[in-house]
């Protein structure tokens, strides 16, 4: 769990894949992301609110790829296109990151 977390602040601070997505298509797709990734949900699951577009591209592009380990975000992952994800990237990066 400890690499998953470096790997994310990793890549949310260096990411370098650069898409533009379509925000109203991330919204659309988001139901099933903010089920788990509340605001308010604390622990281990982040809010994606405010995430970094370039850091969420890239999170979900190693998931996908199963080079971070969590089963339930490599599910996800593997059944979102590129297109997906940076509509995704585009809607969280759009909000309001919580306090």
């Amino acid at each position: 769990m400890r690499a998953a977390i470096v790997a994310f602040a990793f890549v949310c601070l260096t990411g370098t894949a650069i898409a533009e997505g379509d925000p109203e298509y991330g919204q659309y797709l988001s139901a099933e992301c903010v089920t788990c990734h509340q605001s308010s949900a604390g622990g281990t699951i982040p809010p994606l609110a405010g995430m970094n577009e370039d850091g969420f591209i890239s999170m979900m592009k190693l998931y996908r790829s199963k080079q971070l380990e969590n089963p339930t975000m490599q599910t996800v992952a593997m059944r979102l296109s590129d297109e997906d994800i940076a509509a995704l990237a585009a809607y969280f990066s759009a909000l309001e990151a919580p306090d």
